[in-house]
């Protein structure tokens, strides 16, 4: 399963850490920690197999993509289907895939930014849904940032807040 801890200080792992950018994906096993910073209206869609411990992690910006010529991991509604098969070219069954989804805040005061987050949750869940991954952990909306470590050993995903929101609302 995937345990959150909440936190507003970086963990103490030492095992090796992957960093994953906006607009990206990666997987990694067992002993690994999977790694995103700065999510604001983006979110963090971690995707696990916890039998095998191997786990994706992708940083989406978008909900949806503009065209078919661009970087799938950039949108959610492309970057799940996108992690799934390459989940399943290292074997794992997508029947055995659980989630958690992180970020989606609302980062501005302007009604458009503020339904971006809002949308990518919204569309993560979708998808998930649309391909039968239970969504077991999210720490989502408000109106703060959040930056995400996952352990794929342990399952534990700590989702780690500044003690600061990015507006006054």
């Amino acid at each position: 399963m995937i345990e959150i801890i909440r936190t507003s200080r970086y963990p103490n792992i030492t095992r090796p850490k992957i960093s994953v950018g906006i607009g990206d994906c990666k997987i990694a096993s067992n002993p690994h920690v999977l790694v995103t910073y700065s999510l604001g209206s983006c979110v963090a869609i971690v995707l696990y197999e916890h039998h095998v411990k191997t786990a994706a992690l992708i940083h989406a910006l978008l909900p949806e993509p503009k065209s078919s010529n661009d970087n799938p991991y950039k949108y959610v509604r492309s970057a799940i289907p996108r992690a799934v098969k390459e989940l399943e070219k290292k074997g794992i069954q997508k029947n055995m895939l659980i989630a958690s989804i992180v970020g989606g805040a609302s980062i501005l005061k302007s009604t458009v930014s503020m339904s971006i987050g809002k949308r990518n949750v919204e569309t993560a869940k979708s998808v998930l849904k649309t391909y039968g991954i239970k969504l077991v952990v999210e720490d989502t909306g408000g109106s703060h940032s959040r930056s995400v470590y996952f352990d794929v050993a342990t399952g534990r995903l700590f989702v780690i807040v500044p003690k600061f929101k990015l507006f006054g609302g």
